[in-house]
């Protein structure tokens, strides 16, 4: 299973760039999902998490003897960092370089390493495989937030075609 799990991982930067080719810096900037990130404030947030949240907490798990995990207020980095302003060619640029190193990284742990455990102070104990799964399935989250926000953009061209679809 970690097998496709590592691919999700690998392969998540490339599909980013990707899906933001289309897009103007305008609609990468505007919030055209109602209470939602825009994509440049998701590609700002991935740029971040990826050490603070992810390989941090992994490296933790494997180095540490059972670490406390604290929680990630993505919503108060995301304003303490200024989100809103970072550059979404940059952050994607950030994010590719963290994850090819994460990749190495990743590719060298053992099965002994990935049954280690830390405790999340909100749900509890977590092995260094189980976070390392929830890094794919947080990328998969992203990914399909984008979708969302193209899919939104588009919306609004499609004329009454629109009485075939739910946005909600």
């Amino acid at each position: 299973m970690l097998k496709a799990v590592l691919e999700i991982l690998a392969t998540t930067p490339e599909k980013l760039k990707l899906e933001i080719s289309t897009l103007s810096r305008r609609e990468m900037h505007d919030h055209l999902v109602p209470g939602k990130w825009s994509v440049q404030e998701v590609l700002a947030h991935m740029a971040d998490v990826e050490e603070v949240g992810m390989r941090a907490r992994v490296a933790a798990i494997i180095n540490e003897k059972v670490p406390k995990l604290p929680p990630f207020d993505q919503d108060a980095r995301a304003t303490q960092l200024g989100y809103k302003r970072m550059d979404p060619h940059r952050s994607l640029a950030k994010l590719q370089r963290q994850r090819r190193d994460n990749m190495k990284w990743l590719k060298t742990l053992r099965p002994a390493q990935l049954r280690r455990q830390g405790v999340h102070e909100t749900v509890g104990k977590i092995s260094a495989e189980e976070l390392i799964t929830e890094w794919a399935f947080h990328d998969l989250g992203h990914l399909k937030q984008i979708l969302d926000i193209k899919r939104y953009a588009l919306f609004s061209r499609i004329g009454n075609m629109r009485a075939f679809y739910d946005l909600k």
